[in-house]
C-alpha cells in the first residue's frame, strides 16, 4: 500500500470521526433543550431527532435509548474547559482558603452548565435517572475529598469544625440546589453567587485570624 493511499484512508477515517462527533453533539444539544423545556418523560427519541435535524434511526444508532442520551448529557456537562487547570491551581495553593476559593470557582462553572440538567433529572421521576444523580453526587463528594484531604488537617479550621464537617459543608453548599435557589429562584447573577459562596465558606470554616492569610 502506497503512502498516498494510507494518507487518504487516514484522512477519510478522521473526517468520518469528526462528522460523527458533530452529529452526536447536535443530538445532545437538542435533547438537552427538550428535556429542560418539556421534561424528560414527555420527550421521545423521535422528538429529539426532529429537534436535532437527523433521522430517528440515527439517534438509536448513536445512543440506543433515550436514557443513554440523558446519561451522555449529564456526564458531558462535567467536561467543562479549564476545570483541570483550576484543580491544579487549588492544589498548588497549599492551604484550605486557596482550595475553597478555587473550589467555588469550579462550582460556578459546573453549575452554570449542569444545574438545569440536574433539575430535569430530579423532576423526571425516572428511577434510572435518579440513580444516576445519586452516582454523580457521590462522585462529586469523592473528588472534593481527594482535593481537600492534604489541607484539611492543617489546623486552619474554626474551633469545633472537624475536617469531616468542613468537607460535608463544602460539598453541600457547592451543589446545584443552592445555585438553583439563588440564581434561578432569586435571580442572582453567577458572579454574585460565586463571590457570596466564597465569603460564606471562608467565614464559616476558617478561624478569623487565618482567613485573610488564606485568601
Amino acid at each position: 500500500m502506497t503512502k498516498s493511499v494510507e494518507a487518504k484512508r487516514a484522512y477519510s477515517t478522521s473526517l468520518r470521526q469528526e462528522q460523527a462527533q458533530v452529529t452526536k453533539n447536535r443530538i445532545l444539544d437538542a435533547a438537552s433543550r427538550l428535556f429542560v423545556d418539556r421534561g424528560y418523560s414527555s420527550v421521545t427519541v423521535e422528538d429529539i431527532a426532529r429537534e436535532a435535524g437527523v433521522a430517528y434511526q440515527t439517534v438509536y444508532a448513536v445512543f440506543g435509548t433515550k436514557l443513554a442520551v440523558a446519561q451522555a448529557i449529564i456526564w458531558s456537562s462535567f467536561r467543562t474547559e479549564g476545570i483541570d487547570k483550576l484543580m491544579a491551581e487549588g492544589r498548588e495553593s497549599g492551604h484550605l482558603g486557596g482550595q475553597i476559593r478555587v473550589g467555588v470557582r469550579i462550582a460556578r462553572r459546573l453549575n452554570e452548565r449542569f444545574a438545569t440538567i440536574v433539575r430535569f433529572m430530579r423532576e423526571s421521576g425516572d428511577p434510572d435517572l435518579l440513580a444516576e444523580y445519586q452516582k454523580i453526587e457521590g462522585l462529586r463528594f469523592e473528588q472534593i475529598q481527594a482535593q481537600l484531604k492534604p489541607v484539611l488537617a492543617k489546623g486552619r479550621l474554626r474551633k469545633g469544625v472537624s475536617p469531616a464537617d468542613a468537607l460535608s459543608t463544602i460539598w453541600a453548599m457547592t451543589g446545584t440546589d443552592l445555585y438553583n435557589q439563588l440564581v434561578s429562584g432569586r435571580r442572582w447573577t453567577a458572579s454574585r453567587y460565586e463571590e457570596w459562596l466564597k465569603d460564606a465558606l471562608l467565614n464559616m470554616l476558617l478561624e478569623p485570624s487565618n482567613t485573610s492569610e488564606d485568601k
